[in-house]
């Protein structure tokens, strides 16, 4: 008998594989921030879409939040904090599944994506993610550190293309 994917064993799982899962994350609609030494990755699943993003960690920052009042008391009983990039940041990768031309979404099909579907998503995008190779559990990533116009590297940062086998396309009404 093996116990369903739910997000908090898809993340324990992407844990075990050397990746932290940052505090944005969220599994309905699918949004995971991972961290890896210098590598930040962020898998977002909107619209028709399913974009997968490499930032660099010194991209992050804390964003301290206030009440509205910002009084004394508030103060003293201290702010939260939420990790956010940093204005202006620009990805050095990208992976997008086109929804669209892939499986015929037409609105926001993406939002409704279940975590082992998301799963087997964030595996064919990591697949095809420059620099991005693959690990033994409990290994740390490796990356490619040439930059993106590095014309070793490819046509650019964006890919397009294909799920591969690991994914299964929503079953749509209709």
């Amino acid at each position: 008998m093996t116990t369903p994917l739910t997000f908090r064993t898809w993340t324990a799982a992407l844990s075990a594989r050397g990746w932290t899962v940052l505090s944005p994350s969220h599994a309905v609609p699918v949004q995971l921030w991972l961290r890896s030494g210098d590598t930040v990755l962020h898998l977002l699943a909107r619209g028709t879409r399913v974009v997968l993003r490499r930032y660099a960690a010194s991209d992050l920052t804390s964003l301290l939040l206030r009440s509205a009042c910002d009084c004394a008391e508030h103060r003293t009983a201290g702010a939260s904090a939420r990790t956010v990039l940093a204005p202006g940041t620009l990805p050095l990768d990208e992976v997008v599944l086109d929804g669209r031309t892939t499986f015929g979404w037409t609105s926001y099909e993406a939002g409704l994506l279940d975590v082992p579907t998301a799963a087997g998503v964030l595996e064919s995008l990591l697949g095809r993610m420059t620099g991005i190779e693959g690990r033994a559990p409990g290994r740390t990533p490796t990356l490619d550190t040439r930059p993106t116009s590095d014309p070793a590297r490819g046509h650019g940062p964006v890919a397009t293309g294909r799920a591969s086998s690991l994914t299964q396309p929503l079953q749509l009404p209709g």
